[in-house]
Formats: C-alpha cells, structure tokens, sequence
C-alpha cells in the first residue's frame, strides 16, 4: 500500500508504546541515594525512551520527526530534566528525596499524557485545510513579513521616540531594562505589545523564503534576510531562551516543510546549525542576561551563584515542581480549575476587562515561599497545583491532543502561506511547555497569519472575478 507522499506527518503508535514503557520502566527502576542521583537516573531514563520513540517515528522519513507534539515533548525535556544529565552538585542541599521523587513522577505523568494524547486528536476541517493549499504569490507573501515587523517593532520603537540608537542600546541592557517591558505605556497602549506577537511570524516567514529561494530576487532576499538576523539578534539579547529558541524552532519548521524534498543533506545541515546555535545560546545567554550584552562584550560576566556552581544550568525547574509537590495538597488545596480559567482570559486585554483577575489566589513564588523573584515551574508545576498527579496527567493529554490536531496541518503540499500558519503554531507548542498561562496568546501570532492570509486569498479571488466574471 503506497502511502501519501504529501501526508502530514504524524505519530506512529508503536512509538508512543516504547515511549510510554520507557517512562514506566525509569519508574520502576531509576534509583538514587541523593536527590542528584536520582533525578540523573530519571533524565537518562527519559532521554533513552524518547530516543527509541524517535527511532520508531522516522520511518525514513526525517520531516515525520517535525512535529509540535515531539517539540513539545523535548521542550519539556529540557526545562525539567536535561540539565541533570550533568552534575548538580547544588540540588543536594535545596530539595530532599521524597520531594525529588515526587517531582519526577509528576513529569513523567506529563511526558505520557503528551504521548498518549497525540492519539486522541479529531480531524482537521476540510475548509481549513483546503485553506491552508491556497497561494499567495511572493510579493503579497512579503507584505505578511513587512506588517510582522512594523507590528512587532512599532511598541517598542514608540517607546524610544523612533530612535534606532536609543533601540538598539535597550536591546542590549539588561533584561527587564527595556522601556517597553516596564509598564510605560498606559492600559490601551499596552495593546500595542500584546499586538508586537505577530514578530514571532518573521522566523518562519524567513525560513520559507530561504527554502524557496529562487522564487525570490536578491534584493528581496536581502530584505527577508536582514529582517530575520535583526529578529534573531534581538531574540538573543533579550537573555530569554525561550524567545531564541522559539525564533530558531519555528524558522527550521518552515524550511523544512517548504524545501525541495529531495535535499535531505541540506535540511540535516539546517537542523544541525540550529541545535549548535540553541545549545550554545543556552550557555551564552545565563553570562550576560543580568548584565546586558553590550557590558558582557566589554569583558564582564554575571552569573547567579547556583548558575556558576552548577556543570550545566537550565532553570532548575524540578526544583519548583518538588516545593510545590511539598505543600499542594498539605498546606494548600489544589486550585482546581482556578488556573486553566486564567489562562484562557489571559488574551483580554485589561482595558476592556477592568474586573480580571490579576493572579492566583496562591502563587508559585508564595507557595515556594520566595520574594522578589519570578519562578518558572514548567506546566507539570502548574498542572500539580490545579490536581496533583492527575491534573499533570490531564493537562499532558490536552496538550498532546491540541499538538496531534496541529499536526494534521502540516501537509508538504500546503501553499507557502500553510507552511507559514503551520510553523508558527510552533511557538505555542513549545511556550505552553514553560507554562500554561501563556498558551493562548502564543496562539495568536497563529491566527493573525491566519487572518492576514485569508484576507490575501479573499483579495486575490476577488480580483480573479473582476477579471473574468463568467469564470
């Protein structure tokens, strides 16, 4: 039976079987006298099984490994359990066993509710899809990429007066340094930011543009390309790896579903560049994101005592997960439905809401019980203080069945404009990994795309029977 060679790419059953055997099996088996140990145990264990699933998922086919319930899954992989695979020699003194232990089985519920839920995804509507294969010629193609960066620049350059000094000296300041991240603009201005998300649509607008290359002129693809590296560039200096590494991941999605299939070596060449550049961003970033970027090219560093302690530093998010395990439900009750509420009336803006909820009743940094700073959990910490073990579980499922619909999107015979829509949902698969709330406003760059594109397409149309009335 031959198969579809433009299908979407899409889990294999058997893989999730190895994958979910292996997390049951680094259950049973992973052990450690120390807290270090143990998570060691578990971070090989998992890394082992995911490797196995991976094998089973290609198929011969390495864009079937391009999906966003793989990125999701090694996303949350990173920020849980990566850093492990090296020494922690600090982790001994800041959690105990029991909660260490807790914390890892809370992850693995989150790893097999994504795996197990990849499988329980409805199919796409046939209008969406039919959508998704309409063409838009290069130029309208580039007006999307023009309205992404104005929109993505316009807050911040208004918050600088238009001046591309001044720009570019904030882009290298210390995080949170930036007028535009420090509450400047007043309620209704602040739309302006939430509007700035459609700058996550440059990467893979770039990456479709890079793959399609000889559709283009030199001149445009200087253009595209310029604006690319300025995004890029200012990813890296905002010292949030998230950002970098979600301008890299969805540039790589775009370039390889829009490529000449026939070029293998070629897009393993792009990918093995792109996981270079996200592994070394990973040290570089913690050096200088205290500090700025221009004062670490001066010759200083700055890195947080535990960073420096550490071999390898991520975010020690197990850590959070193994305090928040320690008191939900002894100290507190869980939250229930208090934070997937939050999350999804997190897009409305304040100016029209004035009545919404500013936070949890409980936050993680109260339940932690640290001031002044801002904890990262991962969405298995959040998932726990809604409902335990189950509630991770739970969440994972959702998460791996919104990813497996995603991924019947991805068609290799999509139009540029449905490789665009595809890639940047990209961002949400693998934001909401660090943490829930901000799954659906990682969502919007998606429906701008989306939007714009339609509106493109319904011009396009429009015209067409203007032309020719009896067609």
């Amino acid at each position: 039976m031959k198969t579809d060679p433009n299908a979407a790419p899409a889990p294999a059953f058997r893989a999730s079987v190895i994958l979910v055997a292996g997390l049951a099996a680094t259950s049973v088996f992973a052990h450690g006298a120390t807290p270090v140990e143990l998570a060691h145990q578990h971070a090989l264990g998992v890394a082992f099984s995911i490797f196995a699933s991976l094998l089973a998922d290609y198929r011969g086919n390495l864009r079937n490994l391009v999906r966003a319930d793989l990125m999701a899954i090694t996303s949350l992989y990173f920020l849980t359990l990566f850093e492990f695979l090296l020494p922690q020699p600090d982790f001994n003194e800041m959690v105990n066993l029991p909660e260490t232990q807790l914390a890892l089985e809370a992850c693995l519920c989150g790893f097999a509710g994504i795996a197990l839920g990849r499988h329980l995804s409805p199919q796409a509507p046939d209008a969406l899809r039919k959508q998704l294969g309409g063409n838009i010629p290069p130029r309208a193609f580039l007006t999307i990429f023009t309205a992404s960066l104005v929109g993505g620049y316009l807050h911040m350059l208004l918050a600088v007066n238009f001046n591309l000094s001044d720009l570019l000296y904030y882009f290298n300041a210390p995080r949170f340094y930036q007028p535009w991240t420090r509450g400047k603009f007043g309620d209704w201005k602040a739309l302006l930011g939430e509007f700035g998300m459609v700058l996550y649509l440059v990467p893979p607008i770039a990456g479709i543009v890079f793959a399609k290359r000889r559709e283009y002129s030199s001149g445009q693809r200087f253009y595209v390309t310029a604006g690319f590296l300025f995004t890029v560039y200012y990813g890296f200096t905002t010292g949030t790896r998230n950002i970098f590494a979600t301008y890299l991941a969805t540039f790589l999605v775009a370039y390889a579903f829009a490529m000449d299939q026939r070029k293998k070596r070629e897009l393993v060449f792009v990918a093995g560049l792109v996981g270079v550049l996200m592994l070394g961003a990973t040290v570089l970033i913690l050096r200088f994101r205290s500090i700025g970027f221009s004062a670490y090219l001066a010759g200083r560093t700055e890195v947080h005592e535990e960073e420096a302690k550490a071999h390898f530093f991520v975010d020690y998010n197990l850590y959070v997960i193994a305090k928040l395990t320690n008191v939900f439900p002894d100290r507190y009750p869980y939250l229930g439905l208090e934070i997937p509420y939050l999350s999804l009336v997190r897009p409305i803006p304040r100016a029209i809401w004035s009545g919404k909820p500013e936070g949890l009743s409980v936050s993680i940094e109260d339940a932690v019980g640290v001031e002044g700073l801002t904890l990262a959990s991962s969405f298995v910490g959040e998932a726990y203080m809604s409902g335990g073990l189950f509630g991770v579980f739970l969440t994972g499922l959702a998460f791996g069945s919104f990813n497996g619909w995603w991924n019947r999107l991805g068609r290799m015979d999509n139009s540029p404009f449905g490789h665009l829509v595809f890639a940047s949902g990209f961002f949400s698969a693998v934001i909401s990994m660090r943490s829930m709330f901000v799954f659906t406003t990682a969502i919007l760059p998606t429906v701008a795309a989306l939007a714009i594109g339609l509106w493109l397409l319904g011009r396009r149309q429009l015209r067409r029977q203007a032309e020719d009335p009896s067609g």
